[in-house]
């Protein structure tokens, strides 16, 4: 009796090391898939650890340029796959592990060049168009051929998501590519570059004349949560629907320094900066180009980021760099002149340029004939992203569809009080998108709410290393599908989102 157990051990610890060198050598030659336009190394087996699963690793390089990555599963697949799309100017690969453990194969791409190159792609047209859409395409087609080949069968769904520029790569994989993916989660999409670039431009130079200070964005902060934090019926430091948060209640004028007052307030310049950040951007009929950013959140981070000198950018701040971009963009165009270029009135003159980068179009139908579904969640208090964008152009999907009702059915918008640019902020913002939108596509369990929480953490890499903390203490709320917002019960735990319902405003 014990040799047949030591038999049967030894037979199974055999097996264990063959089923091991069986999947190491799969995934070894996964190289073989190389060709004229796509180089691939040889797959890497990567043990378990704390934070995943056992893995197959594949990297490689399309078109000489457009580095991937690709992580699969080795025992516990789920039959989909996750592209993760990457923010800000792109040129390193995204999240390839978050979802390993939950059996999905994953993917990212860096989009054809080096983070350290800083602009310097967007002189290269066949980088530009990399970067602007090309790259997440080529990419995307290449992981599923691996996938398929690893697993030897067809991927059930295939899900993207990403923030920012990520987010715009997702709207933009919708748009132009509506047969890559079943579903799309994009976040704070940066997907109007002709909209972005002319407004960011004004904000640099307005900070340029008279420069808010980190000092100056408390005395915002301040002033706007006294004025407006309760609109919603609960005192949290948090406005709820901001654009409540109106000049008759919100008077930045009444912040200018009086007599000898140094502290806690502005200076005359510092208000004309504040209002140029805050209000809409209009054009000689009264047409909005560009929306201001609203009121709440101007501590937390992203202000400060955006405008203020930045490590991260060599003690520049991010919006110096917006004008160099605009240049090499126009570089070809002998009588565009950065100085004298007017974000109002010379928007036409660059929508070609900036055409490659855009979403141009609400027409989603052949992503909805495919049953496709598309989640987008966007901040209140996001800066550079301003929130009015998402909600304008859902405006455009819902009349390109035939109304409300009908692009419900394929596209919902969450908004995030509290939230700045993709994380952070002193409002509920961490939340999985993920589980929600593979329920309403495989099982057409339509997302109604959403819950997200306040957590605990040190500041986000993405904003203002100094800014004033957002809040200290964990709580939660539900998000709603927009126009719905979510309002406080009137009764219970005002940090529990069980006692917050969503409605109409």
């Amino acid at each position: 009796m014990k040799s047949i157990l030591v038999f049967c051990i030894a037979t199974v610890a055999l097996l264990a090391a063959f089923s091991a060198h069986s999947a190491a050598d799969q995934c070894r030659k996964l190289y073989r898939l190389t060709n004229l336009d796509l180089a691939i190394e040889p797959g890497i087996l990567v043990p378990p650890s704390d934070s995943t699963v056992a893995h197959c690793r594949v990297r490689g390089v399309i078109n000489r340029a457009i580095r991937f990555q690709v992580t699969l599963p080795i025992d516990n697949w789920n039959g989909r796959m996750m592209f993760s799309t990457v923010g800000g100017g792109a040129g390193t690969i995204g999240d390839t592990t978050s979802l390993l453990s939950d059996g999905y194969a994953m993917a990212s791409t860096d989009t054809g060049h080096e983070i350290t190159e800083g602009n310097a792609f967007y002189r290269q047209p066949e980088a530009l168009l990399d970067y602007a859409f090309r790259g997440v395409h080529l990419a995307t087609l290449t992981a599923k051929r691996i996938i398929r080949t690893y697993y030897a069968r067809d991927i059930d769904y295939a899900y993207l998501k990403g923030c920012s520029n990520g987010g715009r790569a997702a709207m933009l994989e919708a748009v132009r590519f509506p047969e890559d993916y079943d579903g799309i989660i994009a976040g704070a999409p940066a997907f109007q570059f002709l909209e972005m670039i002319p407004w960011m431009v004004g904000a640099h130079r307005a900070q340029s004349a008279n420069p808010l200070t980190r000092e100056a964005l408390g005395v915002l902060d301040r002033a706007s949560i006294r004025a407006c934090d309760d609109l919603d019926g609960i005192a949290d430091g948090v406005i709820g629907d901001p654009r409540q948060c109106t000049s008759e209640l919100y008077d930045i004028d009444q912040l200018a320094c009086k007599g000898g007052q140094v502290k806690d307030c502005l200076s005359p310049g510092q208000i004309e900066t504040a209002r140029y950040v805050y209000e809409d951007i209009v054009d000689s009929n009264g047409v909005r180009l560009s929306p201001g950013v609203l009121p709440g959140a101007e501590a937390a981070g992203d202000w400060g980021f955006w405008m203020l000198a930045n490590e991260q950018f060599e003690g520049q701040s991010v919006i110096s760099g917006i004008g160099e971009m605009l240049a090499l963009l126009m570089r070809h165009e002998p009588d565009f002149k950065l100085d004298e270029f007017d974000p109002v009135t010379d928007r036409a003159a660059i929508a070609n340029a900036t055409s490659p980068l855009d979403v141009r179009s609400a027409d989603l139908s052949e992503f909805r004939e495919r049953g496709g579904k598309l989640l987008m969640y966007q901040g209140w208090n996001d800066w550079p992203l301003r929130p009015q964008r998402a909600i304008d152009f859902l405006s455009k999907v819902e009349s390109a569809s035939g109304g409300a009702r009908q692009a419900r059915d394929f596209y919902r918008l969450f908004m995030v009080p509290g939230m700045v640019h993709c994380a952070g902020g002193p409002g509920a913002w961490q939340a999985d998108y993920v589980r929600p939108l593979v329920a309403w596509r495989e099982k057409d369990e339509q997302p109604q709410r959403i819950i997200a929480t306040h957590p605990d953490g040190p500041p986000l890499a993405h904003l203002d290393a100094e800014a004033a903390a957002a809040s200290s203490r964990r709580f939660t709320r539900p998000l709603c599908v927009y126009p719905k917002l979510a309002q406080y019960r009137g009764r219970g735990d005002e940090n529990d989102a069980a006692n917050f319902r969503c409605v109409e405003p």
